[in-house]
Order: C-alpha cells, then structure tokens, then sequence
C-alpha cells in the first residue's frame, strides 16, 4: 500500500487550491521529468483530459439515435467495450475470478467484429496474422503472444482441443468480405502453426523440437504458406469428419461453453456441427464470389488435403469411415508435409462443400428435433460422455439449452416452422425478465458431471442457466437474420434494460458477460457479446450493412424504435467515408407493413430494390469526397 502526503495548507473564504497527481512507472528517471513536465499544472491536466475524450469520441464512430436516448447512450457504451477488452485483456474489474488478462483464440477474431464497423485499417492485415495461428490438422494454437500474429507452444503438455474454435475465423472473414468487397484476401498466404500437439490433439509429435521453429515445415525443411482460404478449408473439412457415436462433431474439451469440459470422450455438439454447416454453406458462397469478382476458377491446395475432399454420402453415414479418413490426414501430417500443390477447380469445391452442409442440416433435421407439446420444439444440443442426448423430457422436467437453437436458427438448418416452436419454447422455458432475458438453460437438477463443470454451479449462477449474454446476443442476431425481427428485438432489448436497471444490474453502463441468479452483471471484458451486440444493431435493426463491398440498406426497426418526430438514425463509417442513415417512418408503421420507398443519398435517388433495400455501390463509394453524406429512406406501406 502506498500513501501521498500534503503539506497543511490554510485557505481563506473563497480561496481554492488545484492539485495535480502523477502517478506511473518508468525505465529512466528522465522519463519522469518529461512526464511531470507535461502535467505540471491544473491547465495542462485539464487539456490532457479533454485530448482524451475527444480521442475516445471519434474513435468510437458510431451514433445511435432511436426513440429512446437512454438506450441510445448505452449503445455507445457497448459500441466502446470491445476497445477496453483490447486494451485490458479478459479480466479487468474485481469481480473477474479467473483469467490471467490475456485474450484466447475466439477473441482474436471477434473483437475485429466491431473493429470493421468502427476502425477497420489495419484489420486486414489483423485477419491474415492470425491465421498463422491454425495448425496443418485444423486445430490452432491456444496461448496467444503479445505481438501481431505470434503464436505460443503449449509447454504444460495439454493438449486441449476446442471443437468451435474453427468456426470464428470463417465470421469474421465474411464479414471483412461483405464490408470490403476484399475478396482478394482468401487468396493471401499464411504460414501454419507447428508445436509438439499432432492429430487434432489425439498425439505427440516426438520430432518436434524448439529448433524446428513454430512454423510448419516441408519434408525439404522449408515453412510452408497456404492461401487463407486453404486453412479455412482444413479447418472445416476436418471438424467434418471428427464425428462421435450419433455422427455430430465431437465435443473435445469444450466448445464456445467451456464449462462443457467433461465429456471429451464420447460428447458430441450439435449446436456447433450446426454452425460448421452454415459455415461450409457460406464458404461455397465466397467461392462462387471469387468466380464472378476476379474471374477465379480454381485453387492451388496442399497434396494431401485431397484427402478431405472426398465427396461420397455413403462416407457421410458410415462413422467408422470418416473416423479412419480423417486418421489418414492428420498421420500424413503427423510432423513434416510434402509441400506438393494440386490444382482444385472451383465448381468441384462448390459442389462438394454443398454437399456436406446439406447432408450435416438434413442429418440434424432427422435426427435432433424434440418435438413438445402446445406447438413448441427444439433442437437437441449435445451427447453427454455416456454417449445420451442430453435435452428433451425427463422425469426432473424439460431440458433445452439456448446454444443448440441459435446455430440450428443461424446456419439455415432449423425451417422457418421450426424456428417458430424454438421461439415459443424458448419463452416458456428459458425467459426471466426478472435476471435479464433468456437463461443459457434449463434447471438439470444433477451434478451432470458427465456432461461438464457448468453443473457444478449452482442455478443461476455462471454457465449453469444464468442469462449469457453473448449467447442471448447470438440468439437475436440469428433470428434477425431469418425475419423474426420481434422475436429478436425482445431478446436484445431484455438485455438493455436489464443492465440499465442499476438497482438490478449494479454495473456500469454496457453489457456484461452474464447476469447472475439476482440479475447482476458479471464481467464486462471478458464478453464478445458487445462485438455482437453493436454488430446486430447496425447490420440487422437498423440494416446497414456490406454485400461484397456494396453498402446495402435493408431495416428491421419495430415501429417503437422510432422518435416522436418518426425518425430513427445511425451515423457510421463504411468504406472509408462517414455517412448518417435517416429512417422516416411518417405513416407510423411496424415492421412487416412497411417498406422502403424513395431513397435518397445527399438528395440523389437511390437505386431501390423491390422495397426491400437500397444499395450504393462500392465504386459510387469510392468516388465520394470526405464530408459526410446524409441517405434518407422513407419508410411507405406494403
């Protein structure tokens, strides 16, 4: 403990005196004279502040205007957050009780979520470093160094594998593609990390030695680079074929839940078999992008990934045949690769990874939906370690888990019938308004260590059916993105009033990793959630968002997120430039009766698509100066 001391000083009536109070740590005690130096009195101090504010409200670029100014201001508290998790790590505030301030391998790439809507220069080069941190089997380095693009070896000999974690880089590289229209980028090459972990974290490489290096290398000795879109494709392909007993994807040592620790040998996820699926979907969809914007017909991939490109259904049922095929990847390897290059044409990738995500939504479809009573329905989420679906109808009551009905909703893999019963299911079994929205889960009534460490919490509490907020996040972005604008509006905005509840929340403003069994918030940096949150206000509600490059314009504001005057706004940044999106709802309508009549852009019209959208191409963008451009759409009935 430390104290400072003054010295008594007596003030007459109307007499004040200005303190100033340096404190810091430096090298060399001429740092210190340079430092005093420039807060030596009460004016330089007071501009130092003013310099930092100002720096802080342009860096955080996004204006919210609803009808309600308190949520507003929350948005730009939210909109501030993933800044703070860069700065600070995962663990800030007090009440963190675990992690070391460091940021894992999911952060890497969430956090330049919000990066590409606020301050996205630098994020290009962001996206292409951190694939350096993917291993040739698909898995990815977990220690994370403190430098762009450094990867660290696991020294304490655990191998832990989670099974989500190739899921994130794919997000995050759609929505770089949608921003920037960059497709050039999955072109770029990348080296691949190299440790003693082998066979997706089933082995050792005895080889490997620390003068081997961290880098993957050629049976010749040379690093080998792939192109990005190169370990994307590892990285799906082989958590294709890492499947358990009821043919989804292997648990590990957890998915995006890490208390789901405890089913490494038989548990299986469902929920992220779903987001694998809308991922290999989508990754088709960048292909067929490549095809029209730069003319690209095929892809130079590593020798021996043709043996994931195995397109055969008869393979998808039979277990044991994936279980081997991918065994025959990860030993062909083990240690060194060829480095010998096939070529791969483009309609034969876009075939076969279609092919795979439908046979993953139809295998889903048919096998994991519970179907309940009164219309509801939801979708299995995982296989415990005995080898049990782990939700449905017991004799303790009804088990559903929130994770499993977001990734069946995002991917596609859920109907719209189907997303229709989750919705009413998920209110009546996992909604509490009073803890802030949507429970992770449903009371288990067991010590389910089976399954993970999550059920060692009491109710309420952390991983065990407290309201998470990233999840919750993700819920409402998946069911904007299918129409059911409702229906996500509520999940968001439980989650707002909540943590502006301060009675409630005792929090300051933003939004937390979970609200507690009191509805208390819980760890504002260790959350993705404020990435998502913010990236679902922009891109969803308010509809402004990327297509391959083309600022396209489709809202799904709810008629009482309009002002008394009937306007809602957003001011952002896209492509460089700074515009202010006005939304005039003059005839008062919801979502569902309205659509976009005239738009105009610095009163210009607007090309308008059908009345659902409005777009502005990205060479239009280009050409546009550096002042700030006003785009009014007015909002007419359907």
């Amino acid at each position: 403990m430390g104290g400072i001391r003054f010295e008594q000083v007596t003030l007459k009536p109307d007499e004040t005196m200005k303190y100033v109070i340096i404190m810091g740590i430096a090298e060399q005690e001429d740092e210190v004279e340079k430092l005093v130096a420039k807060y030596d009195s009460a004016a330089k101090a007071k501009q130092a502040l003013e310099t930092v504010k100002n720096y802080w409200q342009e860096k955080v670029n996004v204006r919210y205007h609803t009808g309600d100014s308190r949520f507003d201001l929350f948005m730009r508290w939210v909109s501030f957050q993933p800044f703070l998790r860069r700065l600070y790590g995962c663990s800030f505030l007090p009440h963190h009780d675990y992690g070391r301030g460091g940021r894992g391998w999911r952060d890497l790439w969430q956090d330049c979520l919000s990066l590409l809507l606020m301050d996205p220069g630098d994020v290009r080069q962001m996206v292409v470093s951190n694939y350096g941190g993917v291993r040739i089997d698909g898995t990815n380095a977990t220690i994370i160094g403190s430098k762009l693009g450094e990867f660290i070896a696991d020294r304490n000999g655990i191998s832990r594998v989670w099974m989500d974690h190739a899921v994130w880089p794919f997000m995050t590289t759609k929505l770089y593609l949608d921003q920037t229209g960059d497709v050039e980028i999955l072109l770029e090459k990348a080296k691949y990390f190299k440790d003693a972990q082998a066979g997706r974290g089933t082995d050792i490489d005895d080889a490997w030695t620390d003068e081997y290096g961290m880098w993957q290398r050629t049976a010749g000795g040379d690093v080998y680079e792939g192109t990005i879109l190169e370990h994307l494709l590892v990285e799906h392909l082989c958590a294709f074929y890492e499947v358990g007993k009821h043919n989804e994807m292997r648990l590990r040592g957890a998915d995006w839940n890490d208390a789901l620790d405890m089913a490494a040998d038989n548990g299986e996820s469902v929920a992220f078999t779903c987001a694998y699926a809308g991922n290999l979907r989508q990754l088709a969809d960048c292909l067929r992008l490549m095809q029209d914007k730069i003319a690209c017909t095929e892809i130079e991939l590593l020798e021996e990934i043709s043996i994931l490109l195995e397109d055969n259904t008869k393979r998808y049922e039979d277990i044991a045949a994936k279980q081997a095929l991918l065994k025959k990847y990860t030993s062909t390897c083990r240690h060194d690769i060829s480095g010998k290059k096939i070529q791969v044409s483009f309609d034969s990738l876009i075939e076969n990874l279609t092919h795979k995500a439908d046979w993953i939504m139809e295998h889903i479809r048919r096998t994991e939906w519970l179907q309940g009573q009164d219309n509801e329905g939801w979708f299995n989420s995982y296989y415990d370690n005995h080898e049990n679906a782990v939700e449905g109808i017991s004799e303790q009551g009804v088990r559903m888990m929130l994770t499993g009905q977001v990734f069946a909703i995002m991917s596609g893999t859920a109907t719209d019938e189907q997303i229709g019963q989750i919705c009413k299911s998920a209110d009546h079994y996992l909604y509490d308004a009073a803890v802030g929205g949507y429970r992770l889960n449903t009371d288990f009534c067991e010590l389910k260590f089976d399954m993970g460490r999550m059920f060692g919490f009491a109710y309420g509490e952390k991983e065990n059916g407290a309201v998470f907020s990233h999840m919750t996040v993700m819920y409402a972005n998946a069911l904007y993105k299918r129409g059911f604008v409702k229906e996500g509006y509520k999940a968001l905005q439980t989650l707002a009033d909540t943590a502006l509840d301060f009675n409630t929340s005792k929090i300051y403003p933003g939004i937390p990793e979970y609200f507690n069994s009191e509805g208390r918030g819980m760890y504002h940096y260790l959350t993705g959630a404020a990435s998502w949150y913010m990236m679902t206000m922009i891109t969803e509600v308010f509809g402004v968002h990327g297509e391959a490059g083309d600022l396209v314009i489709r809202p799904k504001l709810l008629q009482k997120q309009f002002d008394e005057n009937k306007t809602a706004s957003i001011k952002l940044n896209f492509a460089g430039k700074t515009f202010e999106v006005i939304f005039k709802n003059t005839q008062d309508l919801e979502y569902g009766t309205y659509k976009i009549g005239t738009v105009t852009c610095d009163g210009e019209i607007l090309r308008a698509e059908g009345g659902v959208q409005a777009v502005i191409g990205i060479k239009q963008i280009h050409s546009m100066d550096g002042n700030l451009h006003q785009i009014i759409a007015e909002l007419v009935s359907s």
